[in-house]
């Protein structure tokens, strides 16, 4: 295994960068920044051994820092949307920093994809780890507690991506962390569709959302309807016959219970042969088809493993509390491999 840290840049506050790469000696490999935490590259070869990116990204601190659209962040505190941006905790109502109107989305405009974090490479023999952690105020974008928080970025040399997310607080708060990297299995993303790669989603129903992807309260069977990836299914038979603006997915796939680490999603892409396995002991799975690029959509797709969205506003979804005391724990698998 190889692990390299080197400056990135400086942010618009004078606050350094730096990428950490990880690589092993199978040609799969990753790079994060401190900016963030976001992954802002993971490469992988083909059947035929062709190593390209697989995420979709930017070329410089720059552009992370002012793009709207997530690609590879660490998102929180709460990951997807809360609608009116509040919630109660014992009777107390708590207002958030809105990202609009409607919803606060991804932990607000100043969320965890904007922070300073700490890293702290770790090299083992056959796997190595970057540990990320930072601290979110008490009072952050509106969020009780003093939040502490740990993730831990692992690449193996069984060509296993684990993320796992730890966090503490000194007051009730909820919490919802996730990665939100943007992947195209067959390479080019951005450029090339997804809409041959064979999609399947180990749920039987969906959280109903409304005209602005904020939960109803209810959820939605899967069988029969377009949202039914019971089995592989191509990801672009009936994504133009979504009722959604922009036309695409972006709806959150509940697991079956906590049940500890399962399968939750599956990804093939035929042409290159690339296989990705996504396992979760998270109750939700945000499945987004890259919906919101004008001229060139669903180039790539997120499966967005965390809580469910706007879960603390409705009592018969799990419920993402965290009490003083208790650490919260989440881990997310992607599992590569060639297949056909």
């Amino acid at each position: 295994m190889k692990i390299a840290r080197e400056p990135y840049g400086t942010t618009k506050t004078g606050k350094a960068v730096d990428i950490i790469t990880i690589e092993n000696s199978n040609g799969y490999s990753l790079q994060v920044i401190t900016y963030g935490a976001y992954l802002v590259s993971f490469k992988a070869p083909d059947k035929n051994g062709r190593v390209e990116e697989l995420t979709r990204g930017y070329d410089n601190l720059e552009a992370y820092m002012d793009q709207p659209d997530y690609h590879g962040a660490t998102v929180g505190r709460y990951a997807n949307r809360i609608r009116q941006s509040k919630f109660s905790i014992d009777g107390e109502d708590y207002q958030l920093e809105p990202t609009n109107d409607q919803f606060q989305l991804h932990g607000g405009p100043q969320g965890f994809n904007t922070k300073i974090w700490e890293a702290f490479p770790i090299r083992y023999d056959k796997r190595a780890s970057v540990k990320l952690t930072m601290t979110s105020p008490d009072g952050d974008q509106g969020y009780p507690g003093t939040l502490d928080v740990a993730l831990t970025i692992t690449l193996t040399e069984e060509n296993e991506l684990f993320f796992l997310y730890e966090a503490a607080s000194d007051k009730k708060t909820y919490v919802s962390l996730t990665n939100h990297t943007y992947w195209n299995l067959g390479g080019r993303p951005g450029e090339k569709k997804i809409y041959e790669q064979l999609l399947q989603i180990n749920s039987e129903k969906t959280v109903a959302v409304d005209k602005d992807q904020v939960p109803t309260g209810e959820f939605a069977p899967v069988a029969g309807t377009v949202f039914d990836f019971s089995k592989p299914k191509k990801i672009g038979e009936g994504i133009t016959s979504i009722d959604a603006d922009p036309v695409g997915y972006d709806h959150n796939f509940v697991m079956s219970s906590k049940k500890g680490v399962q399968e939750a999603a599956s990804l093939w892409d035929p042409e290159s042969g690339r296989f990705m396995k996504v396992l979760t002991d998270a109750p939700g799975l945000q499945f987004y088809s890259d919906n919101h690029d004008q001229e060139n959509p669903h180039t790539s797709l997120c499966l967005e493993a965390g809580e469910l969205p706007d879960a603390m506003n409705h009592k018969n979804f799990y419920s993402p509390l965290l009490e003083p005391g208790q650490l919260y724990r989440q881990v997310t698998i992607h599992s590569f491999s060639i297949e056909g």
